[in-house]
């Protein structure tokens, strides 16, 4: 749904989530989960207690989601139709990762928060939508 609620956003302004409003999940931008990748192969050796880290960004709902895809679109509608099976799925996921250790050994620090995705996605989609028209 994270992604989806911003091509439908933009295309038709309607957006129907398969998830409960309050299901709280863990969430990275793309280039977040990248730079941590490099990071991590890049720090010295001998930082690293470990050899598998945990990255965070942010957790939200779809509820949260929506509000803040909201304050730029303000007629977006969003509905709900629970999907059981993918709700089931969602509810077994943790709704965040303990990333203590990659911020000690290695300095991890996300640069995207909730509303900085929302403008960048709807920044991206945006552009690639008025490109196809």
């Amino acid at each position: 749904y994270a992604v989806q609620i911003f091509h439908d956003a933009v295309k038709t302004g309607k957006f129907e989530c398969n998830l409960k409003p309050d299901t709280r999940l863990p969430m990275m931008y793309i280039d977040d989960c990248l730079r941590a990748t490099l990071e991590v192969m890049e720090a010295p050796a001998e930082t690293l207690s470990m050899r598998t880290y945990n990255i965070n960004a942010m957790s939200f709902t779809p509820e949260e989601l929506a509000n803040e895809v909201q304050k730029q679109l303000p007629d977006l509608q969003v509905s709900y139709e629970i999907d059981s099976v993918r709700q089931a799925i969602a509810d077994s996921w943790p709704m965040n990762f303990d990333d203590s250790n990659a911020r000690n050994d290695w300095g991890w620090k996300h640069d995207y928060d909730l509303p900085e995705l929302v403008q960048t996605m709807l920044n991206f989609i945006g552009s690639d939508t008025r490109i196809a028209q």
